[in-house]
């Protein structure tokens, strides 16, 4: 490159800084980019000018991969500090630069961590085309900072998973109830005068239990909505469970979601694994539920500076209790209440969120509500309303602009149930939550029981 005032040689020399071209390494995050003549470097090149961060001074590397630069395939890379280039006078300001064929840029600790301008240059007077630029310690864009993205990803993977373990724990507790309505040959369509031992539950089984299994598979769905941000979950959870005492049924159960979630600054999709035991106990007209919940999750957050990827593996309890108090033959009222907590190690893998390591994030979800189930004809409809109160640590004041998880809401239910076949059941439901919160979300499942 024929620079006036300094020949690229002495500015190499001068800094110190150009490595040769290396063979590509794993990139943290690529960039496919453009030379199209619509950017001047000086009086006759042209360039392509990105806004670069270091996230990661000791590691930092910036390198062509691929390029196709007419009309000879040769780049040049200056960098900058932020606010400090001027196109017009290239050398003013200039920390590094480097030219070739597939240049890489280095600093070993040399650069702090901050804001820089890569100009990436054609080599010759007039030179365009195209080139992929790769990555590691650093992100482009000087959008949300490394620990800002973290952030949005430790609330993106809390209120993602406390979303995903309200409708879990919802279906490991229904399950375990009607389990017992099973068990006790009952037909949960009639609610009459009943003794303390054959309380009804809201069930769909129809019909006595052939041996002592009793089987379940839901699925289910949520979105959720806030001034800036948007969540959503959708996926299928199995169980089954198994009579251990007339009192006590002993259940597990599995589940699979992909999760989403989307700010003004990042884009997170998710899967979620998890593997759910649960126990049910009655007495009388009470009864409760108690499940314990591990899942591991894979993230995949997009920014305006690349890809980031991170694991989390997520522990909970829930814990429920309720009591069917029958107002006529053909309407139960059950006043219930119920706790969740759940904590999420979140670990940044790669992309803009490698080297952020690990950081714990909890929740806690009190809910104190009732549900009044009539029965008509072969019909069971069942409506319900509930307070919630959620605290958790994850962070509310976010890049993307956030919300406040914490405080008092409130949720409605409506759904039904009918049989299908001699020995399964199908259950539709839908909620509305968040009601008086700044995130409203809405939920819907559709749940299959098979007795055997």
């Amino acid at each position: 490159m024929h620079f006036h005032h300094k020949s690229f040689l002495a500015a190499a020399l001068t800094l110190g800084l150009a490595t040769p071209a290396l063979a590509a390494p794993a990139f943290e995050v690529t960039h496919d980019g453009v030379i199209d003549g619509s950017q001047s470097f000086g009086s006759s090149y042209y360039m392509d000018e990105l806004e670069l961060r270091i996230t990661n001074p000791s590691s930092f590397l910036a390198q062509i991969s691929a390029m196709n630069i007419q009309s000879t395939n040769n780049i040049a890379l200056f960098l900058y500090n932020e606010g400090e280039f001027t196109p017009a006078d290239y050398w003013q300001n200039n920390l590094a630069v480097t030219s070739g064929y597939l240049p890489g840029l280095s600093g070993a600790g040399a650069y702090p961590e901050g804001n820089y301008i890569l100009a990436v240059v054609g080599n010759l007077p007039g030179n365009t085309g195209t080139y992929t630029l790769g990555l590691i310690g650093a992100i482009l864009g000087w959008g949300p900072t490394q620990q800002q993205l973290l952030e949005e990803m430790q609330s993106a993977g809390i209120t993602l998973g406390r979303l995903a373990l309200r409708q879990s724990a919802g279906n490991t507790s229904q399950g375990a109830r009607g389990s017992f309505v099973a068990r006790d040959l009952q037909s949960p369509l009639s609610f009459g005068d009943f003794e303390d031992g054959e309380a009804p539950v809201i069930s769909t089984k129809n019909g006595q239990l052939m041996g002592n299994v009793y089987a379940w598979v839901n699925f289910n769905g949520f979105i959720a909505r806030g001034s800036a941000n948007d969540y959503s979950g959708s996926g299928v959870q199995l169980g089954a469970d198994i009579s251990v005492s007339p009192n006590m049924v002993l259940g597990l159960s599995l589940g699979h979601d992909d999760l989403n979630a989307n700010t003004a600054t990042t884009s997170t999709s998710g899967d979620f694994t998890y593997v759910q035991p649960y126990l049910g106990y009655r007495s009388g007209a009470w009864s409760g539920e108690l499940a314990l919940l591990y899942g591991q999750a894979d993230y995949k957050q997009t920014s305006a500076g690349g890809v980031g990827r991170a694991d989390s593996d997520v522990w909970a309890l829930s814990i429920a209790a309720q009591r069917d108090i029958a107002l006529s033959d053909m309407l139960t009222f059950t006043p219930m209440a119920s706790a969740r907590y759940g904590e999420e190690k979140i670990t940044g893998k790669s992309g803009t969120l490698a080297g952020t390591g690990s950081t714990t994030v909890d929740y806690s979800e009190l809910s104190l509500g009732a549900r009044w189930t009539r029965s008509v004809r072969d019909t069971l409809v069942y409506t319900g309303l509930h307070l919630d109160y959620v605290t958790t640590d994850a962070p509310a004041a976010l890049a993307g602009g956030g919300y406040d998880p914490d405080g008092l809401s409130g949720r409605v239910e409506l759904g039904g149930a009918f049989p299908i076949t001699a020995n399964g059941d199908l259950m539709i439901g839908a909620e509305m939550g968040g009601i008086g919160s700044e995130l409203t979300n809405y939920s819907g499942q559709m749940r299959f029981v098979f007795s055997f």
